[in-house]
């Protein structure tokens, strides 16, 4: 025979009323779909950030005049740009007083490519002066990156020991970084010979001058201390502005990243906070008006032996389980919407994105949980407090 107890009374009060206990769990479940979510998306963009100022070490960035969006569009979303500074940029900015170390960088933009269905962004580095790409590159491959030789991003298909087809050109896949939440994870790294090799032989598919000469896309400079990135970046710009190039402090670019990422944060917490506060309420009205259509039930009860303490617990039980049902409810909703936007959110948000790793996502998870049912439990507490305060005889009075 089955024990008639607080938590037996308490599930049979929800399977009894279907209508308002889905009314109550879907209430629930709305509010943790959004704190799960929120909280991944801000997470992500966060992470995406932080990963864009660490992995962008240079101070200034030398690009063509009226490039600018093109190497932003590179290192936040890795849409595939193919542009080339003038002819000895890199010998003028050898001139440049305060600057420590310079590396140039070649980009060639591919149309498609046997490993992918969509364009791929190859940057060329040269080993012998980089140092803010090789490092990166240097733990997937702890040596030099050889000619004809490729690492690919995180998001490239292709597996190590490979090949892969760039113009008619094989490469051999030698390497694969790990997830950046830039344009990175859609790049294909090679040494400056091969991109050069790889941009002659774009100059026959796509009719592509720029392969020509010593061409180079950018140039970044890594200045000694005590020297300011803003002055640096102006005087080159004051010097060379006739020459078509253009200088970019990446501080300034990694705060106007940061200012959009706030603004969003701001948004997606301001509706999470609405949206806890409109649960809360709601919640508390609604058991509120429960308790007075139950108020003959409870006192039934209270006149068979239950006292005030027990009739109270089936309350906050009836509460705890609507809030875990809703937000288990929540929780996979949100799971499922988190995954099925993502690829979405990545391809078309002009920001760094950077997923939590699958440990921080189970721990966001939980505390969702946690404060979805924590929002029945809170809820239901003026009810308790009116139970506590009703006498049993006056109650069954009220409803003769």
């Amino acid at each position: 025979m089955r024990k008639i107890d607080v938590k037996f009374l308490a599930k049979e009060n929800i399977r009894k009323k279907p209508l308002r206990s889905l009314s109550l769990i879907s209430m629930i479940a709305i509010f943790v779909v959004f704190l799960f979510c929120g909280t991944i998306l801000s997470k992500s963009i966060s992470n995406g950030v932080n990963s864009l100022s660490n992995r962008l070490g240079a101070d200034v960035i030398v690009v063509p005049e009226g490039y600018k969006a093109n190497i932003e569009s590179v290192l936040l979303k890795g849409e595939p740009s193919q542009f080339y500074l003038p002819d000895g940029t890199f010998d003028k900015l050898k001139k440049i007083d305060g600057v420590e170390a310079m590396t140039p960088q070649l980009y060639v933009a591919t149309l498609s490519a046997s490993c992918c269905s969509y364009p791929v962004q190859i940057i060329g580095i040269d080993y012998d002066t980089d140092f803010l790409i090789k490092p990166w590159l240097e733990k997937s491959l702890n040596r030099k990156l050889k000619d004809d030789e490729v690492i690919v991003g995180n998001h490239i298909i292709g597996e190590r020991n490979s090949k892969v087809k760039f113009f008619e050109e094989k490469l051999d896949i030698v390497g694969r970084l790990e997830q950046t939440g830039m344009g990175f994870d859609a790049t294909v790294f090679v040494n400056m010979k091969t991109a050069k090799k790889l941009a002659k032989a774009s100059e026959r598919i796509q009719k592509n001058p720029a392969s020509e000469g010593e061409k180079i896309s950018t140039v970044l400079l890594k200045l000694k201390p005590g020297y300011d990135s803003v002055k640096v970046s102006n005087k080159i710009m004051k010097e060379y502005a006739k020459d078509g190039i253009f200088a970019m402090f990446s501080k300034k670019f990694v705060n106007e990243v940061s200012s959009n990422l706030k603004v969003i944060s701001g948004y997606i917490y301001f509706s999470i906070v609405a949206i806890w506060i409109m649960s809360m309420i709601l919640m508390a009205v609604v058991f509120s008006v429960i308790l007075n259509e139950r108020k003959k039930e409870l006192s039934i009860l209270r006149i068979l032996g239950a006292s005030k303490k027990k009739v109270s617990n089936i309350i906050m039980a009836e509460s705890f389980y609507i809030g875990l049902y809703g937000s288990i409810v929540g929780l996979l909703v949100g799971i499922l919407a988190i995954f099925s936007v993502v690829p979405i959110i990545q391809k078309n948000l002009n920001l760094p994105f950077l997923m939590p790793s699958i440990l921080n996502i189970c721990l966001i998870g939980i505390i969702s949980l946690l404060v979805g049912i924590s929002i029945g439990c809170i809820s239901s507490f003026n009810s308790v407090r009116k139970i506590s305060k009703t006498d049993a005889y006056l109650t069954m009075r009220e409803n003769d």
